[in-house]
């Protein structure tokens, strides 16, 4: 059963404890993006692009094995800067940085539910993923024909907020993308089934796209 493989892992946490900060983002900083190059497309984005000053509500972190890792810092505007990092949080060791924005959210409450998403005929691993009349390709393992398993990863959460102790949610993962009409740029959609506790699990679509390291101010 899906719920049963996930329980809630609550950490007891002082505060001080040392959070990676690649770049210098973390908890309470605040994030200026320099989006112009995304003017000129931005109608044919399936979101709407971030405007003003991003402020860090929350980290997660993601351990992938193998010396590598995801940062997710989230934004007051219903969004999370997504670092891949290999080898240590160091600005050399950054891999990747994507913008995403929450696009949907579906609570699921029971165990058919969760089965529209992650099963033999889930849309989460699926070669393609549609949304809004839009078509998406797998970037995993896209040379595999026909679906495959989601990823399964753990996040750590900290938030900003000294009151809410640091949780743990399970994800089941896959990462699509389109390439942008006329435009070497390429949009990407993350679906995710998220478990936060034993009988708690939310389905989640988030658009972005690649993130520029001189993008970004970080204060």
């Amino acid at each position: 059963m899906i719920f049963d493989w996930f329980k809630r892992k609550q950490e007891d946490e002082s505060k001080s404890v040392s959070l990676p900060s690649p770049l210098n983002l973390r908890l309470g900083s605040a994030v200026e993006l320099d989006l112009l190059p995304f003017q000129m497309i931005r109608e044919q984005l399936g979101f709407t692009l971030p405007e003003g000053i991003q402020t860090i509500e929350a980290a997660g972190f993601i351990d992938l094995g193998a010396g590598a890792s995801l940062c997710r810092f989230y934004t007051s505007d219903d969004g999370f800067i997504q670092i891949s990092t290999s080898g240590g949080y160091e600005t050399q060791n950054i891999d990747d940085i994507k913008f995403f924005v929450f696009a949907q959210t579906h609570n699921i409450a029971s165990e058919s539910g969760a089965s529209l998403w992650v099963s033999d005929s889930g849309l989460i691993g699926d070669k393609r993923f549609e949304l809004n009349e839009t078509d998406y390709r797998r970037v995993w393992d896209e040379a595999v024909s026909g679906r495959i398993e989601p990823v399964n990863f753990a996040e750590t959460v900290h938030s900003r907020d000294e009151s809410v102790t640091a949780y743990d949610v399970d994800h089941l993962a896959m990462l699509y993308q389109r390439q942008i009409s006329g435009s070497e740029r390429y949009e990407y959609l993350l679906a995710s089934l998220e478990f936060s506790g034993e009988d708690e699990a939310t389905a989640v679509v988030s658009l972005g796209f690649d993130l520029d390291l001189s993008a970004m101010t970080i204060t």
